[in-house]
């Protein structure tokens, strides 16, 4: 039984999503290139993110839609997060918080995401397999 155990809390961390450390930075570094406010982590989009970048990872699939059908919107009201802007993008296989800043910011959709005037506020998460998530948004307004 106690093998079990550390088998499954073994099998459990080796797909866990967790947050990336200079996130801030380098998403700040673009947004002040072109004259925007800095953003700062949200506790429950960075929860959204990682809960989204795991789920891939565990379950072995890549998209916008979760493997319950859920979207962005309703992955943000899983963690209380009440949005007016909402946006999210995905990678997959960049090995550092370099490549996938680069790709994001080459890629004119995900460069509008991270560019967004309305947004205050992300999350950026990383799973095993190199999977991305970063949510970026608004409560309130």
């Amino acid at each position: 039984m106690r093998f079990l155990c550390i088998l499954i809390l073994m099998m459990a961390s080796s797909v866990a999503a967790e947050p990336v450390t200079g996130a801030a930075q380098a998403l700040n570094a673009l947004r002040a290139q072109q004259g925007l406010p800095p953003l700062v982590i949200s506790e429950k989009l960075q929860l959204a993110a990682e809960r989204h970048a795991q789920d891939m990872a565990q379950r072995g699939y890549f998209s916008h839609t979760g493997a319950n059908g859920s979207d962005i919107a309703a992955r943000a009201g899983a963690v209380g997060f009440r949005y007016c802007s909402l946006a999210e993008n995905i990678a997959k296989g960049q090995k550092s918080l370099e490549a996938v800043m680069a790709g994001w910011a080459g890629s004119p959709g995900h460069r509008r995401n991270m560019l967004k005037r309305d947004v205050r506020v992300f999350g950026l998460a990383r799973a095993k397999g190199n999977i991305w998530v970063m949510e970026l948004g608004r409560e309130g307004c």
